[in-house]
């Protein structure tokens, strides 16, 4: 599954506008595909039954949708997920914000808030045969993608230390600390991000922030919440 497409407004300038918070490891797309491991089963975890992920209007009370809703991100071909090892699968790609972009004017710089939130979304559902081993994998992606990949002024974010593992029932999940310049303000700071992995989704959650690096502590919440809103039954 390809990248995100980082900093997606929906087509509108306006939108364009309110998203620049959008943390370092979403504007540089770490984790540039899922490839999802064979077999195995992950020891402990248990299958709860098939899963999607859905992108609802409003999510954690106060961040809207600035995507369109059922945005993917790109690339949904049956061929191509089974080669990353998921069967039956479909991407799924948000970005929310606590600003609201009908308060917008583009010809107006000082409509556009100066302190707000987002957090960005992105993952796949389907059938995953082995959660543990998916995830891995996408940790591996993710840091191959840092070294490689750079933002849109040249300048290049790195991952900081390893992965970290995090408790999360129902599923396996890590955080991990991203370093980089915030694509609005020019500063460069820290974010950290999550992803969980079960038997039928895969996930990574970003929060932002205009002005403040994401901690790890705030990661780890926003993400446990937003599973519990955006996955859903199939």
């Amino acid at each position: 599954m390809p990248q995100p497409p980082a900093g997606q407004g929906g087509g509108k300038k306006k939108t364009g506008l309110i998203i620049g918070a959008v943390a370092v490891v979403a504007a540089i797309g770490v984790g540039a595909y899922f490839v999802f491991g064979g077999g195995g089963g992950a020891g402990g975890l248990e299958d709860d039954g098939p899963h999607k992920l859905a992108t609802p209007e409003t999510v954690l009370g106060e961040y809207k949708r600035v995507t369109k809703d059922g945005a993917t991100t790109g690339d949904d071909s049956a061929e191509d997920m089974e080669k990353s090892g998921i069967k039956n699968g479909k991407s799924a790609f948000g970005v929310y914000s606590t600003a609201d972009p009908t308060s917008v004017d583009p010809s107006d710089p000082s409509s556009v808030p100066t302190d707000y939130k987002t957090v960005t979304v992105f993952g796949a559902y389907g059938e995953i045969a082995d959660p543990e081993a998916a995830l891995d994998q996408f940790f591996r992606d993710a840091n191959k993608s840092s070294r490689e990949s750079s933002g849109s002024d040249g300048e290049k974010a790195e991952l900081i230390g390893e992965p970290e593992d995090v408790e999360l029932d129902g599923a396996v999940m890590k955080c991990q600390a991203a370093k980089g310049k915030n694509p609005e303000t020019k500063k460069v700071k820290t974010d950290w991000f999550c992803a969980w992995a079960d038997y039928s989704t895969i996930a990574m959650v970003s929060p932002g922030e205009v002005t403040n690096g994401i901690g790890k502590d705030t990661a780890v919440d926003l993400t446990t919440k937003l599973r519990e809103e955006i996955r859903v039954k199939a």
